[in-house]
Parts: C-alpha cells; structure tokens; sequence
C-alpha cells in the first residue's frame, strides 16, 4: 500500500517526538537539543542507539525536506572509525552481485534510540514505494542494531 506524502510527514513527526519521549523517559537528555527538535545531529553522534537504518537516495526523496536533512551519508566500505555499511569492498560488491564499487549507488543512515517492531515494520514498509523502479543496487532498508 502506498504511502502520500502527508501520511508519510504525520507519521515522522509523532515519531520524532515518540523518540524524544523514549529518551527523556530514560532520562537520555543529554542527547536531547531543546532548541532543535528536528536537529541533524541528534541521532547522530555517539550515545546508546539501538538501531540505525540505512537507505539509498530514493528513500529519502519519500521524507520530507527536514527529515531528510537529518540523515548522513555513510561510506559503503566502513571507515577508520567504524562508520560504513560493510567490512571490505568485496563484501559490498558480494552482497550486490557487481564487479566495481563504483556501480554502487549512496548509502545514507540516521541513528535511532529505540524503536518498536511496528515502527520498523513502517519504515520497511517505504521500500515498497520504490522497489524495482530505481534500476539501482541499492533500494532497500538497512538495519543494523547497536
């Protein structure tokens, strides 16, 4: 079922504040900017984040503009730093059956502190918006748990 993009912008906004409550229940503020609830760098950074999805550009073109912001674009070979999708290029190019790297379209992640199984359910459930239309590896969710 297909999502309208003010379905889409309803359901992120109670779940960004859903997420603020999370943390503020758990006594997390430190991670908590009041001045910026949408803030880019609040699910960055370090901290005790359960999740982080990863996507490729289509997904993102689905958010709206300012949630969009809040994700980062994230290496497909990890970096000195452990920030990245997989391990080495050939794990990459094994997981999308290609031969360069390069062929590989952008990753992109957003961190979050916790999220239910219906919430990830939904936002897996995005991928149906694009399957099969971007004619690119890389259409899909990713999810790693922290």
């Amino acid at each position: 079922m297909y999502k309208t993009k003010k379905e889409i912008e309803e359901w992120i906004k109670a779940f960004n504040l859903e997420q603020v409550e999370r943390m503020r229940a758990d006594d997390y503020l430190d991670y908590i900017d009041e001045e910026d609830l949408n803030g880019r760098e609040r699910f960055r950074g370090g901290g005790n984040w359960s999740v982080e999805l990863v996507v490729p550009q289509a997904l993102l073109d689905l958010l709206p503009e300012w949630e969009s912001e809040n994700w980062w674009e994230v290496g497909v070979v990890m970096d000195d730093e452990g920030e990245g999708v997989f391990e080495s290029e050939q794990e990459a190019l094994d997981e999308y059956g290609l031969i360069t790297i390069d062929d590989i379209n952008a990753h992109f992640a957003r961190r979050f502190y916790d999220l239910s199984l219906d919430e990830e359910e939904w936002w897996i459930s995005l991928e149906n918006e694009i399957e099969g239309q971007t004619g690119l590896p890389f259409e899909q969710f990713r999810i790693n748990y922290g």
